[in-house]
């Protein structure tokens, strides 16, 4: 989404910054959320509801917010240290008993070298959130295999792209048509009318993980997760 300049990255050689709007970005804290289970996969089987959730930033949130309601064990930040820094941590009522993790995907935008690749990629930015991401995606599908940690809420600072990116690549893991990953992926338009995300932004993340031999193969080769770790995610998140 188009952002406006109040925290900048380094200059880049032509002199262009890395620009995010906090003001607007802190008004959809809470926004965007809703239950990634549902989903009827291949073979059969269905995701289960009320074990994980994604989200816009929680540094605020709205009262009467369904978060409140859900039994939360664990929380996961993927917004950058600048974003938290300047968006706040997620809210006090939203931590209180509640496993906090901070992955922070994105602290390379805020570097030159960080900003120039990310501005190589015009019209592939998921896709490059996954290429440049790696080692974060790791350690977050290493905690989804974690059989504590649910029910989790996992978030960016919108709620579309990080958090967009991490739930088609768990909606495929769990054997979910790509047509359902699309839909939910499209549902953060609701909250982003304004600047609304398209079906073929995820084309190049899905070529990626067909082109490393499906989605197992992908997982295991490409993001460094183990048969182990896909067979834990499965078992808890995917309905008998």
């Amino acid at each position: 989404m188009s952002e406006k300049l109040k925290e900048t990255s380094a200059p880049s050689p032509s002199g262009e910054r890395l620009v995010l709007d906090f003001e607007m970005l802190r008004s959809f804290g809470g926004r965007n959320f809703r239950d990634l289970g549902g989903h009827p996969t291949r073979d059969g089987r269905r995701v289960r509801t009320g074990r994980i959730y994604r989200s816009a930033h929680l540094a605020e949130v709205p009262q009467g917010n369904p978060l409140h309601e859900i039994g939360l064990k664990t929380l996961v930040t993927l917004q950058s240290n600048p974003e938290v820094k300047n968006l706040g941590r997620p809210h006090q009522m939203v931590m209180k008993g509640v496993r906090w993790e901070h992955i922070p995907m994105g602290d390379a935008w805020f570097t030159e070298r960080g900003y120039e690749r990310m501005k190589a990629a015009p019209g592939r930015e998921h896709y490059a959130l996954v290429m440049h991401f790696r080692r974060d995606w790791r350690r977050f599908f290493k905690l989804l295999a974690q059989r504590s940690v649910y029910p989790l809420l996992f978030h960016c600072s919108a709620g579309r792209d990080r958090t967009g990116v991490g739930a088609a690549m768990i909606l495929g893991v769990l054997g979910v048509d790509r047509a359902r990953i699309i839909e939910d992926f499209l549902a953060s338009n609701a909250t982003f009318p304004q600047a609304p995300l398209a079906a073929a932004q995820l084309d190049p993340v899905f070529e990626l993980i067909d082109e490393n031999g499906g989605v197992d193969d992908f997982m295991h080769q490409f993001i460094g997760i183990s048969a182990a770790d896909l067979e834990a995610i499965r078992s808890e998140l995917l309905e008998d």
